[in-house]
């Protein structure tokens, strides 16, 4: 019983907490102390939900006692009855008990004395006269109503278990209706259990690739690099040209579309030859929706909280909200939004309209991007500890230096033109093993600061005590010193850098810092949460002002190339729920995107892009603009072709199935799909049992409140052409297949085990 309540406390106060199920099988993620942070802040929850339970369970313990006991009765007089013929056949003849009474003194005893004699004398017991029969007995005989009101619920009980028996046998073997049926006690045995079962998934119309490429795979011998010094300890990410291990090939990747042989956008032409990047800046939006960069008037999150007024929002929270962006409508470009600006400056760059996480967990969302693969398909972050199958940026500027010094015959160059890669946050870097990634992602230590390091004795700007505002993090500001740094010395040493930087401010549980003013934007407190998000989206945009203004002072604004990508959003405005963690909703994985440089025409792209993406267009874009020296570029024109993704400063290439894949938060269960050539098509593909199948034309639901679901493909695949077609169904089916191979493909590049 104890078993039980816990396991339905913690369910029902995590899906009130969280907004989605539980799944047991990441609880081990629990042994990770901020992790355990996180689940306390769900503590109040948790304590409401157990005394509700409580309280329930006292107010019908006696009618649940009473209805399974009926059920007892009905089982156990059966058993009891076969138990007493075998017992007078093969036993022993009962004493009589009568002679046992006899020293009763039957003038004396009472008339319920009496009674139980005879009862007990009775040859066998009678069905009705169990304890719930029994119960608050009248000494007098009962009348005919009191016996049919005992025996009633007999029938309907036998009735109720009849058929609750004959719909077990007759019941479609529809996955969701097995897994509905399954007591609360077990779902944890069977989370645990679930497998991936996309090997298994029939064919119904035959479409896409079916099983035809089981066996092809894109891991091959890598391919000698002339630059690539071999002379030297294996260089990280290079390893497998050392060790002559398979590795990913783009020749060999059947699933591969480019478009590097595409000339350059319209706009583009005869533009980048102006520039000179020497300094890149990969600036990561925390939670950030593609919507609120800038924030959009008579938007989905405006009529939101107008909703909640009576007359339409008031006065200052319209101010407030149109005054929330500016940065962002800088840097997009973008002044569509519905407000008045006296000014419309334009910082110049390629702002992405539809643009797609590859991974909506924060640490799959930076593999992703910084390294331009797809992340590993598993719970959470196991991909610093499995192999990375593909150089990351910081990898490629790293080799580009050792490049350069064979080049140059010595074994050590100078700090002039050498990369160097820094990643900063202010956030907790232990958080499942958050460093360790970015290691393992070619950040040297010295380069890599946290808040660990923030708040030691060895910080270089002094040891920050400022208190956290959520469960990661303090504010951004104590960063400010860092990145000035940064920049003041590749100025003095004249060397080029790579700083990543991922924002924290707007992160779960979206609180500001003390020192700004909080304006609550809802009428009540249903909307709150969302709320305190916006608040926080203003602060972040203010913070992205400062960076800017670092740039300005240095002097190195001309010369940086600054890449802004929201990690993931949240679906507070479609579905109310604060967390990407099995939420596959479009307001989490459509995030902005902007290629920044104030010397670049400021134009809007609406095709459907994706964040594996961008590392091949870095380093088109060093490409196009001369950025590199003869040797780097030789490096660069190798490495360039051998990504997945296209370039973003070059029509996309769509003329087949350019399929997008985004890891759902935490890895493992489920992923979301897109085609370049219908981008409106949103697709769920489950990797293991138990997740449903989802598919939302975000044309005609483009919050996705009404998508078509179902736990079994077939019954998916039915439901879609009922609703959009057979030729939707069929893409559908050809998505699947190819989601099939790629859960597959990745798993071997990551060399990981399903």
């Amino acid at each position: 019983m104890t078993y039980n309540t816990i396991i339905c406390t913690v369910s029902v106060s995590f899906y009130l907490v969280s907004g989605s199920e539980i799944h047991w099988r990441n609880i081990g993620f629990m042994a990770d102390p901020t992790a355990q942070a996180i689940i306390l802040s769900g503590l109040t929850a948790f304590i409401g939900v157990f005394c509700v339970c409580a309280c329930l369970s006292a107010l019908l313990q006696v009618a649940c006692y009473s209805l399974f006991g009926w059920g007892g009765d009905l089982v156990n007089w059966p058993i009891t009855f076969i138990c007493r013929r075998l017992g007078h056949r093969f036993g022993y003849d009962p004493l009589s008990q009568r002679d046992d009474l006899s020293w009763l003194d039957i003038e004396s005893t009472s008339h319920q004395d009496k009674e139980f004699k005879g009862k007990f004398n009775s040859p066998s017991t009678s069905l009705l006269s169990s304890p719930r029969s029994s119960r608050g007995g009248s000494p007098v005989r009962r009348s005919k109503l009191g016996r049919f009101l005992r025996i009633l619920p007999y029938p309907i009980v036998t009735l109720l278990l009849t058929a609750l028996f004959i719909l077990t046998f007759i019941r479609p073997k529809d996955p969701s209706l097995i897994f509905l049926s399954w007591t609360t006690g077990l779902l944890p045995f069977i989370d645990f259990a679930s497998s991936p079962f996309l090997d298994n998934i029939p064919s119904v119309f035959g479409k896409g690739v079916q099983r035809s490429w089981d066996e092809r795979t894109a891991l091959v011998q890598p391919t000698r690099f002339n630059w690539l010094p071999m002379d030297i300890p294996a260089l990280e990410g290079f390893k497998d040209w050392y060790l002559q291990e398979p590795h990913y090939s783009a020749k060999s990747d059947p699933m591969r579309v480019s478009n590097l042989d595409e000339p350059l956008r319209d706009s583009l032409r005869g533009k980048l030859q102006e520039l000179n990047i020497r300094h890149i800046v990969m600036f990561f939006l925390e939670s950030t929706r593609n919507d609120v960069f800038p924030i959009k008037k008579n938007g989905l999150i405006w009529n939101r909280f107008a909703d909640t007024f009576p007359h339409g929002l008031p006065q200052d929270i319209q101010e407030k909200l149109a005054n929330l962006t500016p940065t962002a409508n800088f840097i997009t470009g973008d002044y569509s939004d519905g407000f008045e600006h006296a000014n419309r400056p334009k910082r110049g760059g390629i702002h992405f309209t539809n643009a797609h996480t590859s991974g909506t967990y924060t640490l799959k969302s930076l593999t992703g991007t910084i390294c331009g693969i797809a992340p590993l398909a598993a719970d959470f972050n196991l991909d610093y500890s499995h192999h990375i199958y593909q150089p990351c940026l910081p990898h490629i500027f790293n080799a580009l230096n050792k490049a350069e010094e064979k080049q140059a015959g010595i074994k050590e160059t100078s700090q002039k033109d050498k990369w160097k890669s820094y990643f900063f946050q202010a956030a907790k870097l232990d958080y499942d093993s958050h460093g360790a990634l970015m290691s393992a992602m070619g950040f040297p230590d010295e380069g890599i600061i946290g808040q660990e390091y923030l708040r030691s004795a060895n910080a270089k700007h002094g040891a920050v005590t400022l208190e956290n505002i959520n469960d990661f993090a303090f504010e951004e500001d104590p960063l400010e010193d860092y990145i000035t740094d940064v920049f003041k010395n590749a100025t003095t040493e004249n060397n080029r850098v790579f700083l990543s930087h991922i924002t924290s401010t707007s992160h779960h549980r979206f609180h500001l810092p003390k020192t700004e003013k909080y304006t609550p934007m809802a009428n009540g407190g249903h909307l709150e949460m969302m709320s305190r998000y916006i608040n926080t989206i203003g602060y972040e945009d203010r913070w992205i002002r400062k960076v800017l203004d670092i740039l300005d002072k240095q002097g190195v604004t001309n010369e940086t190339l600054v890449i802004f990508q929201g990690d993931h959003g949240v679906s507070l405005p479609e579905n109310d729920i604060a967390s990407p963690y099995y939420n596959p909703n479009i307001g989490v994985e459509h995030v902005p995107l902007v290629l920044s440089h104030p010397q670049l025409p400021a134009f809007d792209v609406d095709e459907a892009v994706h964040a594996t993406q961008i590392l091949p267009t870095i380093l088109d874009i060093l490409l196009e603009t001369g950025s590199l020296s003869k040797t780097s570029r030789r490096a660069a024109e190798d490495l360039i072709r051998n990504y997945e993704g296209q370039s973003l400063i070059r029509p996309l290439a769509t003329g087949e199935g350019q399929w997008q894949f985004t890891i759902t938060n935490p890895g493992r269960a489920m992923l979301s799909i897109r085609d370049g050539r219908y981008p409106e098509r949103h697709l769920v593909v489950p990797i293991i049992e138990n997740v449903a199948w989802k598919l939302a034309d975000l044309t005609k639901d483009p919050h996705e409140h009404s998508p078509v679901q179902a736990l079994d493909f077939k019954s998916f695949l039915q439901a879609i052409e009922q609703r959009y077609g057979r030729e939707v169904a069929e893409w559908a089916e050809e998505g699947a297949f190819m989601t099939r191979w790629f859960v597959k493909e990745n798993s071997k590049r990551w060399r990981f085990d399903l």
